[in-house]
């Protein structure tokens, strides 16, 4: 296939890393749910008390671990993914809360570096291939798509206030806790970084239930269980609140597996030439 001059490959160096896999951090079991339709799974593994998989996205082998939620999460999950399967890139796939009022409820994003506070150093290769990720967001005519680099917190920024406060601050136009140690864990090791995450909560909405859902997120105790249905049970205006999350996350997941299976032929040729 002839790509447009904007998807053309990003050499970074004289060898095709096509044969090789590309490694793929996803926080929540419930994501992978919705976003494995848009793999071919063959194997499934542990990494180190995490799920690990292996597969091909189109043509492109893959290896898929679900890290869990959090900075430090991330970062066990990616070196651990990188010393077993050596992949020639690194991407991060999931929810996003947005930072832009532009953004609605299920836009995608395309990311080439992530940041955090007090760290917003992309190198060269980063804006190269941000511009790369520009020509697959121009050819998906059928989803608003974006590229903009991912801010990583150390916590879930719930409130609108802190949102606006942020994107003034660092421009990114959207957040997550996981992005920012994948994408130091790439530039280590001298590969690619990509983010491709879809829209939960816009920059006006506020996340409501925290108090449940943060020690749920968190926590990797079986008991998180139990816990967060006494909550609701004890606190019935809960329902409303995880029903209306559970629905916003249902429109992202929806529409990032349909973004990736209707994409598949132009990220898969720009990653296996990364």
């Amino acid at each position: 296939m002839v790509l447009p001059e904007r998807l053309q490959p990003l050499t970074m160096g004289d060898s095709s890393n096509s044969s090789m896999d590309t490694g793929i951090i996803i926080a929540l079991p419930t994501e992978w749910g919705y976003f494995r339709k848009a793999f071919h799974v063959h194997h499934e593994h542990h990494l180190g008390g995490r799920r690990h998989y292996k597969g091909r996205f189109g043509r492109l082998p893959i290896a898929v671990v679900l890290g869990g939620v959090g900075k430090q999460n991330a970062m066990e999950a990616a070196h651990r993914l990188c010393e077993t399967d050596q992949p020639a890139a690194l991407i991060t796939m999931g929810y996003a809360g947005a930072l832009s009022p532009e953004l609605k409820r299920g836009d995608i994003i395309l990311s080439s570096y992530a940041i955090t506070e007090g760290q917003a150093n992309p190198q060269p290769t980063d804006l190269a291939l941000a511009e790369q990720l520009k020509g697959v967001a121009d050819e998906s005519h059928e989803h608003h798509v974006y590229v903009s680099p991912i801010y990583t917190a150390d916590k879930i920024v719930a409130r609108h206030e802190e949102k606006r406060q942020i994107f003034k601050d660092t421009h990114a136009q959207i957040v997550d806790m996981e992005s920012y140690p994948v994408y130091m864990e790439a530039r280590k090791r001298e590969i690619p970084f990509i983010g491709i995450h879809a829209i939960t909560d816009t920059a006006e909405e506020d996340i409501p239930a925290l108090e449940i859902i943060n020690p749920f997120l968190t926590s990797d105790s079986l008991w998180r269980y139990p816990k967060i249905f006494w909550d609701i049970a004890t606190n019935p205006r809960f329902i409303w609140d995880l029903a209306m999350l559970n629905h916003d996350a249902m429109v992202a997941g929806r529409n990032l597996t349909h973004f990736l299976k209707c994409n598949s032929a132009n990220l898969g040729s720009l990653l296996s030439h990364l």
